[in-house]
């Protein structure tokens, strides 16, 4: 099915995606939105550059529509949603309607824009922003003000609550895939790679090739997450481990000071602290019997802390933010 737009109609929505084809939840809360505004009566969809890319790894539940598809005629009572990444895109600037931008990172704004001062060059009049952090770095510095429509984990990621500490654990630390370069990604490699070595009852893998479902199942069976990404703000693979009962150890990242507290739902290190997240990790892996009383209160600290973010709390704030747009 093909939307077309014409003016003295309801207005569209269309979510602007990126056509990747790794597991993004950046991608993943686009097509959540259009989900929940379609169940509300708006008429959205999710708008893919090449026809018929869809995502392998994300389940349906968000109509798709392509721009290399004739039909696609958008009007000037429209709106369109844009990623920061796409911000200063052909097809954002050529959008006839209202335009938001939706900012998940803090470290892909300045890329988006494409050499624009800020948001308010471009067009933009006003931003929808993951969490508080991400929010002051918008209005700071990017010309417009923003809205905090906060992401959600999955709910196939939670584990049963009463069985989080009753659930045998392997002893299985997953890692996330690097995103940049960085000198930590090969010290993680040569230190974790000597440890396990030296205690074969330990295992690493990789969370890459994998189903959203095949990560969540991998999460509720292993020890710990190792995650080591700079560049993020929800850092998404790691309220995913809290709610799947597998501990974390991460990088503030950015926007980890909204929700993460080390020692207490995490164990959380300034970014590139590479050194001392692997001292703690080689600890408790030593300790993992001796310490397991410890580990269950934060299992049940960071389950506590990924059930705030759920469906509902991110529907009823997109939901008021798109009541207040002008029509």
């Amino acid at each position: 099915m093909t939307p077309t737009a014409s003016e003295g109609r309801t207005r569209k929505v269309f979510y602007l995606c990126p056509d990747y084809p790794e597991p993004s939840w950046g991608i993943g809360m686009l097509y959540t939105h259009v989900a929940i505004l379609r169940r509300h009566g708006v008429d959205a969809w999710v708008l893919h550059h090449c026809y018929p890319f869809q995502p392998a790894w994300l389940a349906g539940g968000a109509p798709v529509t392509w721009l290399d598809q004739r039909g696609v005629e958008p009007g000037s009572a429209d709106l369109m949603v844009v990623p920061e990444v796409l911000a200063a895109s052909e097809h954002a600037r050529a959008f006839p309607g209202r335009r938001v931008v939706f900012v998940q990172g803090p470290f892909t704004i300045v890329p988006g824009l494409e050499g624009a001062r800020d948001y308010r060059a471009l067009g933009y009049e006003t931003a929808m922003a993951v969490l508080p952090s991400v929010r002051e770095v918008v209005e700071r510095h990017f010309g417009v003000p923003a809205t905090v429509v906060p992401p959600c984990v999955a709910p196939h990621f939670f584990a049963q609550q009463d069985t989080l500490d009753s659930v045998p654990r392997s002893r299985r630390i997953l890692l996330t895939p690097p995103k940049v370069d960085s000198p930590d990604n090969e010290v993680r490699r040569v230190l974790l790679e000597r440890r396990v070595a030296e205690a074969p009852v330990w295992s690493v893998m990789e969370l890459r090739g994998l189903s959203h479902d095949e990560v969540a199942r991998l999460m509720k069976q292993s020890a710990f997450l190792l995650n080591t990404n700079v560049g993020e703000a929800f850092n998404t693979t790691v309220p995913e481990a809290m709610a799947a009962g597998c501990i974390v150890l991460c990088y503030e990242a950015y926007g980890g000071r909204d929700f993460l507290r080390d020692g207490e739902n995490a164990h959380v290190f300034p970014n590139h602290y590479v050194f001392p997240l692997l001292e703690r990790l080689f600890a408790l892996m030593d300790g993992f019997e001796e310490r397991q009383d410890e580990m269950a209160r934060m299992r049940r600290s960071a389950y506590a802390t990924a059930s705030s973010f759920t469906e509902e709390r991110t529907e009823r704030a997109l939901l008021e933010f798109m009541a207040s747009l002008p029509r």
